[in-house]
């Protein structure tokens, strides 16, 4: 069985919501699309502020740098229709740990050996009032509508997220690559090990979990599995084609540098329902 259609079967539409009056699926189902990621690092100082009303310390490196990233999301097939994603991430953990090696491919080793590495969704925007809304409403996610552009222009993908107003939230490039090497393989496994290696190349799914932000009042943050398969993986250091500009003011003081991009073309994507965070149960399988 492919991992995508696995993946859809473990976790089929098994509920409906009702959002701004209108009957919704759940859980949030991407069939088809592209996944551009800029893994990097932004200013420690700047993310333990944005991440102390969470309870959460972000992740850092050994240069005090924390590790972030911006996806960047063309989903031409889902339950919830298509749609564009902008998302500015911050990885974090419950308590400080371990300062990671200050790597490129960093990102990588956390992922493989952090077990309460969390990926906190605190920016995020999307070009549909319907995603929107759903993700704010049942996903509890701090989703903005916004007017974007994602298109491929020779080797470069090129986006433009804007918001209603017109005012740029970030901008830039990436290119596109049509094959893979095996030399960004040996510098992930130079971060993971070979236990973690072979874990992130046994999974059947990326599984990374997305926590919200606290709103007013509330105590705890809700955590929110995902899952991610893909027919095609390109993975590389970043390089001189590879820009973003964030003018967004919460988000540009951060100073984010990316380090490595991802790229993962015909994906298969599931947000799971929110939960408590800190549940002791285990991501499901």
């Amino acid at each position: 069985m492919k991992p995508k259609d696995f993946l859809f079967q473990r976790f089929p539409l098994d509920g409906r919501v009702i959002v701004a009056d209108e009957e919704l699926t759940t859980p949030y189902h991407v069939y088809d699309g592209v996944m551009l990621c800029m893994n990097g690092t932004v200013d420690g100082k700047k993310a333990a502020e944005l991440l102390a009303q969470e309870g959460l310390t972000p992740l850092l490196d050994t240069q005090g740098r924390a590790l972030a990233a911006i996806w960047i999301c063309d989903f031409v097939k889902a339950n919830l229709g298509a749609h564009h994603e902008l998302q500015i991430s911050l990885f974090a953990t419950p308590v400080a740990r371990a300062k990671l090696p200050a790597h490129p491919f960093a990102f990588f080793g956390a992922l493989a050996n952090r077990p309460d590495l969390h990926m906190v969704c605190h920016g995020l925007w999307n070009d549909t009032l319907r995603v929107v809304r759903y993700n704010d409403e049942h996903l509890r996610l701090p989703a903005r509508l916004t007017r974007s552009e994602i298109k491929k222009e020779g080797e470069l993908w090129r986006f433009r997220f804007a918001d209603t107003a017109g005012d740029l939230i970030a901008e830039g490039s990436i290119l596109h690559r049509h094959g893979s090497s095996i030399a960004p393989a040996w510098r992930i496994a130079g971060q993971t090990g070979l236990k973690g290696m072979m874990t992130l190349m046994r999974a059947p799914a990326v599984n990374i979990p997305v926590v919200n932000l606290r709103r007013a009042g509330e105590t705890h943050n809700q955590v929110c599995q995902t899952y991610t398969t893909y027919s095609r993986a390109h993975v590389r250091a970043a390089g001189p084609s590879d820009e973003v500009t964030i003018r967004h003011p919460v988000y540009a003081p951060l100073d984010f540098k990316p380090a490595t991009i991802q790229q993962f073309d015909n994906v298969g994507f599931i947000f799971l329902r929110p939960e408590p965070l800190f549940d002791d149960r285990p991501p499901p399988r």
